[in-house]
Parts: structure tokens; C-alpha cells; sequence
């Protein structure tokens, strides 16, 4: 990996940071533990020994580790440590920061996922006290999340336990309902979102976990 050869901070952090896919990793580990496997299907355009270099260089440097996912096998895995931990911050920021550049070009990738994360990363301080465990199904996705008092886990796949809360959509209904155009009754009435669990939950989910608008508060 190159270095700036800088005392600076900021230059040392992008020492560890700073090249090309290292914050895409890290976005994917927002979601929960992903195989080598995982990594490389979400991340179209990154080869299989840059991805083995980039994880490497981050396990060196604390920023992720080495797990085991639950069930028969033991699959290998990678999960972000406490260093990872403490960059959301940070992506939270680009994420803003990227959704005042407007709508993207046509052609462009677009995985649910990557939405989910967002949504996880620049949610409200409330959201750590939504402790429902809530499971989205949209199209053919399914995430879970629920927040312990402190942080937001947030996973790929379904609930681990019965969820208190399920919400059922399309992709378009869930965007629209993320981005404030739409609210939970409307989509309710039309039949374009499913809500198994309280509505109140409903909407307070959609009040604390928002698509980023790309207002930036000023400091």
C-alpha cells in the first residue's frame, strides 16, 4: 500500500483509508458479517487478489476482523472491529455528502442494500432506541435491524428471532417511503406496503431511518 510518508492525521488515516474500495468494503461490513464471497459479488469491478490485499491490509491495521458465521460449517467471514466501528461516522458523512450530488447517471448499479446502509448509517439518534427487531422484505431482499440503547445492528437475510415488526415492499415503495415522498398510511391504503406489527412502529421506523437528503448542517 502506498504511503503519504506524512505525520499529519489525516494523511496517516488515509495511509490505512485511503485507497480505492477500502470505504466499499466497509460499507458491506455495515451490514453484518460477509464471506470473502459476499464481498466480492457486492462489489462489481474489484478482483479477487485486490480484495484479498485490501482485507489483509485492514485486518493489520485493526479496522476489521476475522469471524465465523452461525450454522452448520462455521462459514468464514469477515465483521468490522472496534477501529471499523468508530469510521461510521465518517461514511455517514460521504453518504450526506453524496446525496447532494442529485440523481445518479443512468446505468449505474443500484443494490438495495446499499440504501439500507445509508439509511443505517445517517439514521437519527433515536434509532438506537428502536429496539424492535424489525425485518424488511423488499422485492427479493430481506434485511433486519434493531438497536440495543447504543447502536443500530443491522444485518442481511431474515430475523433471527420472530420480528415484532415486518414490512413488506417493492423497491420503489420502500425509496419513496425512505425519502419522505410517501408515509406508511398512504402506502398502506394502496396496498404497496404490507405491515405485519404495529403501525406506529411502522412510522416511527420511517421517521428515525431515512435516505439522506444531502442538506449539510453547518458546524
Amino acid at each position: 500500500m502506498r504511503s503519504y510518508d506524512q505525520t499529519c492525521f489525516i494523511a496517516r488515516a488515509l495511509d490505512v483509508l485511503g485507497e480505492r474500495w477500502t470505504l466499499l468494503i466497509l460499507r458491506e461490513l455495515t451490514l453484518g458479517p460477509r464471506r470473502y464471497s459476499d464481498l466480492l459479488a457486492a462489489l462489481p469491478g474489484m478482483g479477487t487478489s485486490l480484495l484479498a490485499a485490501r482485507l489483509k491490509h485492514l485486518e493489520n491495521h485493526g479496522v476489521l476482523r476475522r469471524t465465523r458465521l452461525p450454522g452448520p460449517g462455521r462459514v468464514a467471514a469477515y465483521e468490522l472491529a472496534e477501529r471499523g466501528e468508530s469510521v461510521m461516522p465518517v461514511l455517514a458523512g460521504l453518504a450526506r455528502w453524496g446525496a447532494g450530488l442529485g440523481d445518479p447517471p443512468p446505468g449505474y448499479v443500484d443494490r438495495t442494500e446499499w440504501s439500507v446502509a445509508a439509511m443505517r448509517l445517517t439514521a437519527s439518534e433515536q434509532a438506537a432506541a428502536f429496539t424492535t427487531l424489525t425485518e424488511l422484505v423488499i422485492g427479493d431482499d430481506m434485511f433486519w435491524l434493531q438497536g440495543d440503547g447504543k447502536r443500530v445492528r443491522t444485518e442481511i437475510g431474515p430475523a433471527p428471532l420472530k420480528p415484532g415488526l415486518r414490512l413488506t415492499s417493492d423497491k420503489e415503495t420502500f425509496y419513496a417511503l425512505a425519502r419522505g415522498v410517501t408515509d406508511v398510511d398512504r402506502a398502506v391504503a394502496s396496498q404497496r406496503l404490507a405491515v405485519h406489527g404495529e403501525l406506529d412502529d411502522a412510522r416511527l421506523f420511517f421517521e428515525v431511518f431515512r435516505l439522506p437528503d444531502g442538506q449539510l448542517s453547518s458546524v
